[in-house]
């Protein structure tokens, strides 16, 4: 993952203005820009890793299980050596505290304007006669969010596999059965993957 360019900018913690004076040799060229704090950002990227990783983890063995070819009477024995590997894999690749119904929300937004040719910014906000600046780096929103459309993807691949290991882990199929269900949870290992 390439990390995103920042933007270091004085703010007011008073107000939130902000403002990063340049000096442009005419008279600046501004256009509307969107910014997420980088700290939002760092989270998220973070947290993209780590999923990644996740997915990485259970992608394995779900291929494992899609191009295995048990011998003819050995489907009772590759299942269960499957059914190990799927409950390690979900012990090793389970995500900390869990999953969450939308891990990685929206991040709040700052407009500012800024110039083209000098590179200087301003977001200016109604004076309350309370100005201390400090600086605070700031990510563009639209790497921000590029960064999250990827990061629900890898989400979405992680949950399809650890439903299709979390079956394989902890279903025993009845006697006489170990060819069909292996065959079947072949398949869906195979569409998985396709996915992910």
């Amino acid at each position: 993952m390439q990390p995103a360019d920042r933007l270091t900018i004085p703010a007011c913690i008073g107000c939130g203005a902000m403002r990063q004076d340049q000096t442009c040799p005419v008279a600046c060229a501004e256009h509307r820009l969107e910014l997420v704090h980088a700290g939002d950002y760092d989270r998220l990227a973070a947290s993209a890793v780590a999923c990644r990783a996740r997915v990485r983890g259970l992608r394995a063995v779900a291929a494992q299980l899609a191009g295995a070819q048990p011998a003819e009477g050995d489907w009772q024995a590759a299942y269960q050596v499957a059914q190990k590997s799927a409950r390690s894999a979900l012990r090793r690749f389970t995500p900390p505290g869990g999953s969450q119904a939308d891990p990685l929300p929206a991040a709040q937004t700052v407009v500012v304007w800024r110039c083209r040719d000098c590179g200087g910014v301003d977001a200016p906000q109604p004076c309350i006669d309370v100005c201390i600046w400090r600086s605070a780096p700031w990510v563009d929103t639209a790497a921000y969010e590029a960064e999250r459309s990827r990061a629900l993807g890898d989400g979405q691949a992680e949950q399809s596999l650890a439903g299709l290991l979390r079956t394989l882990a902890f279903t025993t199929p009845r006697s006489g059965q170990w060819e069909r269900s292996w065959r079947a949870l072949q398949a869906r290992a195979q569409q998985a993957l396709i996915w992910a």
